[in-house]
């Protein structure tokens, strides 16, 4: 096989062309925002504090870089406010499961009895069974010997 024969395969990245993303698809655009947004309100706080440069040194890189780490990257595919606002809105819709009260029991025995019976065409049904059952019982016990065969209660011979 000659070199001009050959065919080159290139695969393409996924986020090749990827749309509102910075720096070949590294960072969203909306964590970058936001991520500029915590620097402008964080970094004047900092400078603010009254103490020495080497303090506010190891106070930016305790708290600022972890948080402008986390804002650049995001939490489980979402940007930091983003993760933010859903943490608290679970908080305030979160329930807590206690002991069920009388009047929620009394209910869903109703509906577990609804259920296991089917409604009308399920009395129907069974009220049907019932007299099959009953006539099926009349013309013979259960365990009577038939022609050598056993006989149950719902008639079939074992």
């Amino acid at each position: 096989m000659d070199q001009e024969d050959r065919i080159d395969v290139y695969t393409i990245p996924p986020n090749f062309a990827e749309e509102g993303t910075l720096f070949s698809g590294r960072v969203k655009t909306r964590n970058a925002v936001e991520t500029a947004i915590l620097l402008m309100v964080l970094v004047p706080l900092l400078f603010s504090l009254n103490t020495t440069v080497k303090i506010k040194m190891y106070i930016g890189m305790i708290v600022l870089v972890p948080v402008v780490t986390v804002s650049v990257i995001g939490i489980q595919g979402e940007s930091l406010f983003a993760f933010i606002a859903s943490f608290f809105q679970y908080v305030r819709r979160r329930r807590c499961l206690t002991e069920p009260d009388e009047r929620y029991r009394l209910e869903q025995n109703r509906r577990k009895e609804k259920a296991r019976k089917g409604g009308k065409r399920g009395r129907e049904k069974r009220k049907k069974n019932r007299v099959e059952e009953y006539q099926c019982r009349s013309q013979c016990r259960k365990g009577d010997k038939v022609q050598g065969k056993l006989r149950t209660g719902n008639g079939s011979e074992i």
